[in-house]
Parts: C-alpha cells; structure tokens; sequence
C-alpha cells in the first residue's frame, strides 16, 4: 500500500492491509499508476470503473462512518476541490432568527400559564372592588382553561418550527445529495489506486475497507441519515 492509502487508512480508523513490505519490481517493469480522477466527474468514473460499485445491499455488512471517520473523508474532498455552495451556510442562518423566536414563546407560555391565570383573577377582583359592573358579563376563564390555552399555542408555535426546520432541509437535501456523489468520486478514485497492486500480483481485486466505508458514507448522506431537527444551522456540520 502506497503512503497516501496508509495514511487514509489510518486517518479513517482501519487497519491497513500489511503488504507495504512487498518486495519491489524487477528493474525495467514500469509500475501502473491510475491518474486522479477528477471528483466531480461522476458520470464517466462510473462509465469506465472496471467492476460495479457495490450495491446498497451489498453495504449491508458495512458500519456507518463514525464523527472522526467522517471528518477525514470531508478533509479529503476538500482537498480534492469540493465545497458547498458558499451561500448555502447564510441561507440557514437566515432561518434561525424565526425558529429561535418560536422557542422561546414556547418556553415562555409554559412560564407563565400559571401567573396569567392568577393575574386575571386579580384583575377581576381589583375591578369588582372598583364597581366596575361589566367584570359580572365576563366569561372568566378556570385555571383548565388557561392550561388548554397554553397547550394550544405551544402545538402551533412547534408545528412552525417544524415548517422552518423542513425549509432548512430542502436547501440542504440537494447539497448532501451532491456532496453524496462527490464521496462516491472519491471512492472510485481510491479503488483505482489501489487495483494495480492486485493485478501486479495477480490476485482477484477486493475494495479496500476504507473505499467501502467512503461508499457507506455515501450512502447515509443521500437518504438522510445525517439530516438534523432543531436549530436550522445545526445542519451545516453534516454540509
């Protein structure tokens, strides 16, 4: 295995496969090398990959990338001249200022349900004891009725926020989606990294562990397994 896929293995948490101690070809047998391959050529690593990319099923045995596992392939991709739309973290920014509205009059109407009841009792007994003979038409409310109050407004204020939170999802869906195929580029190009060393040896080509965990991780970006409820910018980690 050649330093950068060591230093990937090890970046990622797997065990790098022990042949760098392989002896060195004979002198004039030139080595393959596999050129880059570009990583936001998606279509055309998949028209020319020599063996299908495994399947979801075929994943199925493959665990999920842990936060640090994750943090090395986004430092490849980086490295490779991916990025997020640079509006992308602003336009979820724009969507915290209503969201974090909404939580705290939840928080505050679960505050004050209880004073707003004793308060208009007051209210009513300061105006009864001022004569004011209208406080005897009032329908004064009980103390359920100020609790079904506050559980009404706490429904709508959190119904709200799930509205904004699916507005940040739709601006974030189509940039994992694409950041999903820019993984599965970077998985390809590591295959083809490795495969000449296979052939050289003449031994049937297995991905190594690191490109089927790339593919994993791939995979939980296009179906939403990284998508965040809550706080709208919560998302821009996972972008």
């Amino acid at each position: 295995m050649n330093n950068f896929a060591a230093k990937l293995a090890q970046a990622v948490g797997l065990t790098p496969p022990q042949n760098s101690a392989a002896p060195p070809r004979a002198t004039g047998h030139a080595e393959p090398v596999s050129a880059p391959v570009p990583i936001r050529a998606v279509s055309s690593i998949a028209a020319s990959r020599p063996s299908p990319a495994p399947s979801a099923a075929a994943l199925g045995g493959v665990p999920f990338p842990n936060q640090a596992q994750r943090t090395a392939f986004d430092a490849l991709l980086r490295a490779r001249g991916w990025a997020p739309p640079e509006d992308i973290a602003a336009q979820l920014a724009a969507l915290d200022a209503p969201w974090g509205r909404l939580q705290l009059a939840i928080g505050e109407t679960r505050k004050n349900q209880s004073a707003n009841y004793h308060a208009h009792l007051a209210d009513i007994a300061s105006r009864t004891a001022a004569g004011d003979s209208t406080v005897k038409a009032e329908d004064s409310w009980t103390r359920e009725d100020w609790q079904d109050d506050a559980d009404e407004r706490c429904r709508v204020f959190k119904s709200k926020c799930k509205e904004i939170e699916a507005q940040a999802w739709e601006l974030a869906k189509p940039v994992l989606e694409a950041k999903a195929d820019a993984v599965d580029a970077l998985a390809d190009w590591l295959e083809a990294e490795a495969r000449p060393r296979f052939e050289q040896l003449h031994v049937a080509f297995h991905p190594p562990a690191y490109t089927l965990l790339a593919r994993k991780y791939a995979q939980e970006l296009r179906s939403g397994g990284l998508r965040t409820v809550g706080k709208p910018t919560a998302m821009i980690e996972s972008l």
